[in-house]
């Protein structure tokens, strides 16, 4: 690997993103064929609503605030606090939702979805 392939970011925090899905930002940190990596933050009592991907896994680290992970699933359904340095890893197939528990500080947490190619996003209801 030469040095025009390695990735460094000093403060994922300090990264920008993009309003991508309306309420939180999205900045992508890393794009290949086998995963994408990017920061998520959500303001104050923000959701990421109730969706599936059909192929790829969604893999959660919190990096600041404090949230939680609502899923469904065929072994269940259960709700994840979500503290900074907590890790989540939700399997394709699963109905998932994520919350800003606070009502005055951002969440804001790595996502890695695996794999990148195929990746979809399908809205469910409640």
């Amino acid at each position: 690997m030469n040095k025009s392939d390695v990735v460094v970011l000093s403060d994922v925090l300090a990264e920008t993103g993009s309003n991508t899905h309306g309420r939180y930002s999205k900045a992508i940190l890393h794009q290949v064929a086998e995963a994408e990596t990017s920061l998520f933050s959500m303001g104050p009592g923000q959701q990421l609503d109730m969706h599936l991907h059909t192929r790829t896994w969604d893999l959660f680290f919190v990096v600041s605030g404090l949230g939680e992970i609502r899923y469904r699933g065929k072994t269940g359904a259960d709700t994840i606090p979500m503290p900074v340095r907590a890790f989540c890893a939700i399997p394709p197939g699963y109905e998932h939702e994520v919350r800003n528990l606070s009502a005055t500080e951002p969440f804001s947490f790595l996502m890695i979805h695996t794999p990148w190619r195929g990746y979809d996003h399908i809205r469910t209801r409640e």
